[in-house]
């Protein structure tokens, strides 16, 4: 999966954008970024990258990606929902 099919796949299962930025950061949101060759998936408190994964491959970052905002949406849905 590319970072343009999971937001198109985000946007198909009705998760709030609020939630996450593909290409970038912004606060309070999980966020999917390329730096320096490497892909980083993290969450953004500010200006300030917290628990950053990195990935060598789009795809294992978005699998990722998808995987944290899977238990975010669990948590605020009060259960277990299927996104993938």
């Amino acid at each position: 999966m590319t970072a343009s099919e999971l937001k198109n796949y985000l946007t198909e299962h009705l998760v709030p954008s609020k939630l996450y930025q593909i290409g970038g950061e912004e606060s309070g949101r999980i966020c999917l970024e390329k730096v320096n060759g490497l892909w980083e998936v993290f969450f953004c408190e500010g200006k300030k990258k917290i628990g950053t994964l990195f990935f060598k491959d789009e795809t294992s970052a978005c699998a990722r990606m998808l995987k944290e905002i899977t238990k975010v949406v669990e948590l605020l849905s009060d259960g277990p929902r299927a996104l993938a």
